[in-house]
């Protein structure tokens, strides 16, 4: 009974002393290492910044807000785990501070404006075995920061500033728990070595893997699956001769579940590299493709192969194409979004076929045909300009549709648009010589005249003498 007793004093007196210390250090008085949390700590971390810095009664919990103070900046034996609130300066030096306490087995540092580490953590560090930054700026860490720690369990990385990590800063002979969520990840494939979830991988020790997130371009997406996305773009796009950029990763929404997938927007730019056909391959997710400055001449892939379907944007400027005819009705026309034919040999096209495409398809946003040697005659241009003025916000070059240079011809280079019927359809020859239609209209003329002359004179005639005409009196 009296051991009972005993041990509940020693309890008791164990706990009034570390309380007395958490809150007045070395001194009976107030001491500046005492917990201070106010407004500043951000909303989404202030009650997880509360809960960790309380005094604990198993081990020697040291907790600073704003560095080091009197006694404390020469650190102690003592102290088993240490908590640094508001560290003053930009950088920290973790060889510096497990000198001062060589004994610590838990550093945790909060809420701080802190963004480098001066040195790696030191290899005489044989007993630390959880590392904590939260609520930081700390942007980078060096690639052997924790690889000399013999016994670190748990990093904690949650909520910094990072956005690339190489998982050589991450490696350590012992670790277990790697926290990496709620910093600014870049999306990139330098981050591809999340992916490797083999057993004695960094990736397979990272406990909230799946809860990381890119930011921008691809802000608020998951950051496994865009950077798998990445890495199989980079890989198929080694196939080709061209250059593969992820433009845009979006969601949709599937079935009555409302389950999110995300949809990738890829772009493929394979200008200037002397190709005389279009590709037979393209990446996975190709959705604009730039093919200007090449040798092309046929557009038959776009109808045939099915990896078109899926290209919506094709820029094909300053190329040898001459005619878009053979694409009338295909699927590819009907789902377009931007097409530009910009520097070929157009001279003309079927404007009723591309009309009835515009109408199945709710997609097109632009189209570009300047720079092309169009023929301006009387059976062609009317209908083109019809179409493009049925159209004006979707041809986005139309004061650069022009007529072809010939010389002349008053009409040479001038924008089709602005062309008058007059001038499209009446030659420079009709303003001084009589055409064939000419001719023929005069001749009918003068036989209505004869008509209606020899119809008034018979008439007069029956009129006066009462005769009928020589032709109708010959009529049994």
């Amino acid at each position: 009974m009296k051991k009972i007793i005993l041990k509940n004093m020693q309890t008791q007196l164990a706990l009034i002393l570390v309380l007395l210390f958490s809150v007045t250090g070395s001194s009976w008085g107030k001491h500046p290492c005492a917990p201070r949390f106010d407004s500043a700590i951000s909303k989404g971390h202030a009650d997880w910044l509360t809960d960790h810095c309380e005094a604990k009664l198993s081990t020697f919990h040291l907790i600073c807000s704003g560095g080091f103070h009197d006694k404390w900046d020469t650190g102690s034996e003592g102290v088993r785990i240490l908590t640094l609130c508001r560290w003053p300066d930009k950088t920290i030096d973790p060889e510096e501070i497990l000198q001062k306490f060589p004994s610590l087995q838990s550093l945790i540092i909060l809420d701080s404006d802190l963004t480098h580490l001066k040195n790696p953590f030191p290899s005489n560090a044989t007993e630390l075995q959880s590392v904590k930054f939260n609520g930081t700026k700390l942007e980078v860490l060096p690639n052997d920061a924790f690889s000399q720690l013999p016994s670190l369990r748990i990093l904690d990385l949650r909520h910094n500033s990072l956005s690339l990590m190489n998982e050589h800063a991450l490696m350590a002979p012992s670790i277990q728990e790697v926290y990496l969520m709620g910093n600014e990840w870049k999306c990139v494939s330098e981050m591809s070595w999340i992916l490797n979830m083999e057993n004695d991988s960094v990736a397979s020790r990272v406990v909230d893997r799946d809860k990381l997130m890119c930011s921008v371009p691809y802000y608020d997406r998951p950051l496994v699956p865009v950077v798998e996305i990445i890495t199989e773009l980079e890989e198929e796009c080694l196939k080709t001769d061209c250059q593969c950029v992820l433009s845009y990763v979006g969601r949709r929404t599937l079935g009555a579940a409302n389950q999110k997938e995300l949809m990738a927007f890829a772009s493929v730019n394979c200008s200037s590299r002397g190709l005389t056909e279009m590709p037979d391959f393209l990446p996975k997710n190709t959705s604009t493709l730039y093919l200007s400055k090449n040798q092309i001449h046929d557009l038959t892939p776009l109808l045939k192969n099915p990896i078109y379907k899926e290209v919506i944007d094709i820029y094909l400027d300053d190329n040898n194409i001459e005619s878009i005819s053979l694409l009338e009705g295909s699927y590819w026309l009907d789902h377009f979004r931007a097409l530009s034919l910009r520097g070929n040999r157009l001279t003309d096209l079927p404007p009723y076929a591309l009309e009835n495409a515009l109408q199945q398809n709710g997609h097109a946003a632009s189209i570009f045909l300047g720079k092309n040697p169009w023929r301006c005659d009387c059976h062609f241009t009317p209908g083109f300009q019809d179409l493009l003025s049925r159209h004006p916000s979707l041809f986005k070059d139309v004061n650069e549709i022009t007529c072809s240079k010939v010389e002349n011809d008053e009409n040479s280079e001038k924008t089709i648009r602005e062309l008058s019927r007059t001038a499209i359809c009446t030659s420079p020859a009709d303003e001084y010589w009589l055409q064939p239609l000419d001719i023929l209209n005069v001749v009918l003329a003068s036989m209505i005249i004869f008509v209606l002359g020899k119809l008034l004179y018979d008439y007069w005639t029956f009129k006066r003498t009462g005769k009928l005409p020589w032709i109708v009196a010959k009529i049994p």
